[in-house]
């Protein structure tokens, strides 16, 4: 870790045409691929360049805007909490303001203990190379068996501060619900105990919320070092994974450059961290990366444009083509089961962001038009094509926040914290989207449940036990639905109905046909879920009765 920088500034980087974008990620610059784009006269992207580097683009002619140079705004850095248990509330025991490793450390440890039925804490088996911890955070309750994994994560790169405390304020809004028995309040969106509860019931939740924690500590020890971006060797480790990695196209070897992959994959122990994981825990079939910044929801590929017709045309097989986007040469193989996922999963994701503060978020594959390999995302998900014995891994990529109107691009890294809340604010339900996409394959059916919940909660008296158990068993019941088309049609017109009655009225009557159509649902799917036949069967008998009476006197 050098002890001064050169002078870098921000600036755009504006070139001929998309393709020659695939020259400059070639030169081993610290250029946001997240911002590449397309222009009236070509393509240009954003980058953190130093006089030199500016000097060879203009040199070889390139245009280069360099952006005036803003002061920007101190760190705000978090005092130590007064308090760290849940029953303090969370603006006591999640201050406002960015916190080292050590703090981080601390915060895990403490929410693990705070909730031990819910929360364990994981040490990671490395150690940074400075020699500091690595943990994650694991949430998981209820006693189901089969149960897939998920990994949320972020602060690979240094200087992206707000992501870390992003991932620690969900965590603890979710600790907080499930400990009082609330919802996970976000502005626009609410998500009740019982959804929450059917999240951790239902998933095997790893959260490391700081994966470089030398980096961020570099970031908050001096002014000068507030963009460093790599490991405390400079090592990109986002550029460290087992994806193409002697390609070349968005990486460097030299270990000057702002995007250096390392001497050879899994160089880092951070990044060896994260694939132990992802081999201890086989059963682990999603991540969610949170990098900054360009308000983009990515999935995979980003080496090449997808196709989904040619499986021989895949990242395994080498091609002198691979790395132009838009060139229609070469296209990277994307099963379409796989691309309709993403597309489903990631549209939920951004469609909720806008309900908190009205900002929005672009869902596209990474690739856009500056190709990168190494990256985690394409790393998780190439695992089952090079070994299908393992789980498909899909990964999502999100790039929060975006530079503030005439400011310093700085604060789209490092906001002021008032503003790294409202982003907070609207990714946290990005993250509840993507855990219910997990948690119900049937997509959009989580919604309606989610829906039919605030109903259901306004009248729950004496079958709160009943109720609470189906909830328990949400995800066997939603599977054995989406095998059994009848049946989910008849518990989704039943719900709907139920749904646009209680919006006109507090306390609907429930009309005969929606509670035989529930009892229908519940009769068709109970051999399919054996474990739950009980209660389904109690379910049938409590509808077949229910026919106009008002929901109070069904649930009282």
């Amino acid at each position: 870790m050098p002890d001064s920088d050169p002078a870098r500034h921000f600036v755009t980087v504006s070139v001929a045409d998309p393709a020659a974008l695939r020259l400059l990620a070639r030169r081993g610059l610290d250029l946001f691929p997240s911002t590449a784009r397309e222009t009236g006269g070509g393509a240009a992207i954003d980058g953190y360049l130093a006089d030199a580097e500016i000097t060879g683009l203009t040199g070889d002619g390139h245009d280069v805007h360099v952006h005036p140079d803003v002061e920007a705004a101190p760190l705000e850095l978090a005092p130590e909490p007064a308090a760290r248990s849940l029953a303090a509330g969370p603006e006591t025991a999640v201050p406002p303001g960015y916190r080292d490793s050590v703090q981080f450390e601390r915060l895990i440890r403490d929410m693990a203990q705070s909730l031990p039925d819910t929360l364990s804490w994981v040490r990671l088996p490395e150690r940074s190379v400075q020699g500091k911890p690595m943990s994650a955070l694991r949430m998981r309750g209820g006693d189901r068996a089969d149960r897939p994994g998920v990994i949320l994560m972020a602060g690979a790169h240094a200087r992206e501060l707000m992501n870390p405390e992003l991932l620690y304020n969900w965590i603890f809004r979710m600790a907080y619900a499930l400990s009082s028995q609330t919802s996970v309040y976000y502005p626009g969106s609410d998500y009740g105990h019982s959804l929450v509860r059917l999240i951790v019931d239902s998933l095997d939740i790893f959260v490391v919320p700081m994966v470089n924690p030398d980096g961020r500590d570099i970031v908050l020890s001096a002014e000068h070092l507030r963009m460093w971006r790599g490991n405390s060797r400079g090592v990109d480790l986002n550029r460290n994974y087992d994806f193409l990695f002697e390609s070349g196209i968005g990486t460097s070897a030299d270990p000057a450059s702002e995007i250096y992959r390392g001497p050879q994959a899994f160089s880092e122990p951070e990044t060896r961290d994260i694939r132990w994981l992802l081999d201890t825990f086989p059963h682990i079939t999603a991540v969610l990366d949170l990098h900054s910044y360009s308000e983009l929801i990515l999935y995979p590929w980003g080496d090449d444009d997808n196709q989904t017709t040619d499986p021989a045309q895949n990242f395994r097989v080498p091609n002198p083509d691979r790395g132009v986007p838009n060139d229609g040469r070469y296209r990277e193989y994307i099963p379409q089961g796989d691309l309709d996922w993403f597309l489903r999963a990631g549209s939920r994701m951004r469609d909720v962001i806008p309900k908190a503060h009205g900002r929005t978020y672009t869902l596209q594959q990474s690739v856009g038009l500056y190709p990168t390999t190494a990256t985690i995302d394409d790393y998780t998900f190439a695992r089952h094509f090079v070994n299908p014995g393992l789980k498909k891994v899909r990964t999502f990529c999100i790039e929060t926040g975006r530079p503030p109107v005439g400011g310093d691009v700085l604060g789209a890294f490092q906001p002021p914290y008032e503003e790294a809340r409202k982003v907070i604010e609207e990714v946290g339900p990005a993250i509840m989207e993507f855990l219910l996409e997990l948690t119900c394959p049937t997509g959009p059916d989580s919604l309606l449940l989610q829906e039919a919940e605030e109903v259901f909660a306004r009248h729950v008296g004496s079958s709160r036990e009943l109720y609470d158990d189906l909830v328990g068993h949400g995800p066997s019941i939603l599977r054995a639905l989406g095998d059994d088309p009848r049946a989910r049609v008849k518990a989704t017109i039943a719900l709907k109905r139920l749904i646009e009655t209680a919006q006109l009225e507090h306390d609907p009557v429930l009309d005969s046909d929606v509670a035989g159509k529930l009892a229908e649902a519940a009769t068709a799917i109970s051999e399919a879920v054996p474990e739950a036949r009980a209660l389904l069967k109690e379910f049938v008998a409590r509808a077949e009765r229910a026919g106009g009476q008002r929901l109070s006197t069904v649930l009282g």
